[in-house]
């Protein structure tokens, strides 16, 4: 295992208010070590930075990158089958190549431009056939549990639109081809959660999930092509969202986390080795807003973490276990003391390469309240280990420059910014 050296500064930045239009409905691990280089000097600098991306898209202001991506003023672009930027890095001072940005990168108090709409997914969730949920069915708005729960069952397309408050209790059977999508900035879904049992296509965009009594969202055995985006999730009993049970072809994108202990789990049990070759996820801008564990926790699955904003988590920010195969590519980790983990409790380790990634401090480390977190260090870095996978040979996405992401997150993700 080995462990990106990184420089400590204090940085300040504000809310960013951006307002965006997008349309409401759409379409516990062994190899060698090995440790990839994150990119270039003064500041983070995405894979493939300056060249042309995969599948015919090019990187550059307004340009486009398949599955609907475009990239920002900055921004690179990657495609299918395409390369690592092959840049080198600093990392302040006595930064070693090979690592993550710390104390270098750009002011993130300049608003980045807004991202453009995305009328598809980003990721895996594009892949196994895409994810356009109730693309093409009837439009119905619901307003009460009753009515909510009886349009979710089944297999017909149906667009669900929500209106208001919804109290759920328990765990509420989704079918497939559906879009649960919220109306205006006040959806909500609380008391209740989402279970996906063996379906495929379902998108859920703009609600906020609220102290449900068990999982906010569950997807399980062989769920597939699903597409969580602009919600809030908070105060959840057990998990806010759990991919497992061989489920694969997910993204999670420009959702807001807080108020919450384990958020986001990936793989089920050391004991599933059934689940190696899926539990295939992409998770995207996205907002851990101090919750403390799971962002996420991935055994045995293939997980792109990138352009994700991390605020005062306390445990840990994102852990590969079980033969897991991580990348986590120009997040931002600000008083995070352990941005990434090889391994985690009585885990063995996955795979797990960073690149691009800007990790700041402006506190001293704060105890932890959990038995398996070690004391924090002095300077926190990102573990890596192996080689895990290319996410630029499985589907076309861009990353914008971690320096940019707070800003772009703080002011687009969540319920309510559709």
């Amino acid at each position: 295992m080995s462990s990106s050296s990184n420089s400590v500064r204090t940085l300040v930045f504000p809310l960013a208010i951006l307002a965006i239009g997008l349309p409401a409905c759409g379409g516990a691990e062994a190899n060698p070590p090995s440790t990839d280089g994150a990119a270039g000097s003064g500041g983070s600098t995405p894979i493939g930075a300056g060249a042309t991306a995969g599948s015919g898209a090019t990187a550059g202001p307004g340009a486009t990158a398949g599955s609907g991506a475009t990239a920002g003023s900055g921004s690179s672009a990657t495609g299918g089958g395409g390369e690592p930027g092959g840049s080198t890095a600093t990392s302040g001072a006595g930064g070693a190549p090979g690592a993550s940005t710390a104390g270098a990168g750009g002011d993130p108090s300049t608003d980045p431009p807004p991202p453009a709409p995305e009328d598809g997914p980003i990721g895996f969730a594009s892949l196994n056939g895409g994810t356009t949920g109730g693309e093409g069915g009837m439009v119905v708005t619901v307003s009460d549990a009753e009515s909510l729960t009886e349009a979710m069952v089944g297999t017909e397309p149906l667009i669900i639109q929500i209106s208001g408050t919804i109290e759920l209790s328990g765990m509420n059977d989704v079918g497939s081809n559906k879009t649960i999508v919220g109306l205006g900035s006040d959806a909500k879904i609380v008391g209740g959660g989402l279970y996906l049992y063996r379906e495929k296509n379902v998108i859920i965009r703009n609600i906020t999930f609220q102290d449900a009594n068990e999982d906010a969202i569950g997807i399980t055995t062989e769920t597939t092509n699903v597409w969580i985006d602009h919600c809030t999730f908070m105060n959840g009993a057990d998990g806010l969202v759990d991919i497992v049970r061989e489920s694969s072809y997910v993204t999670l994108s420009w959702n807001v986390f807080r108020n919450h202990h384990k958020t986001i789990l990936i793989g089920h049990s050391d004991a599933a080795s059934s689940d190696a070759g899926f539990l295939k996820v992409t998770l995207h801008h996205n907002w851990f807003d101090a919750t403390q564990t799971r962002h996420p926790s991935v055994r045995f699955g293939q997980v792109h973490v990138f352009n994700n904003y991390y605020l005062d988590n306390l445990s840990y920010g994102v852990a590969s276990r079980m033969e897991a195969d991580v990348v986590v590519e120009g997040n931002y980790f600000l008083n995070t003391w352990f941005p990434c983990r090889a391994g985690y409790a009585d885990s063995e380790p996955g795979d797990i390469v960073e690149r691009g990634n800007i990790i700041e401090t402006t506190m001293p480390p704060p105890p932890s309240e959990d038995p398996n977190d070690p004391p924090p260090p002095a300077t926190p870095v990102c573990e890596t280990r192996g080689t895990a996978f290319d996410p630029a040979a499985a589907y076309s996405y861009t990353a914008d420059p971690a320096e940019n992401v707070p800003a772009l997150v703080m002011g687009h993700a969540g319920a309510g910014r559709l």
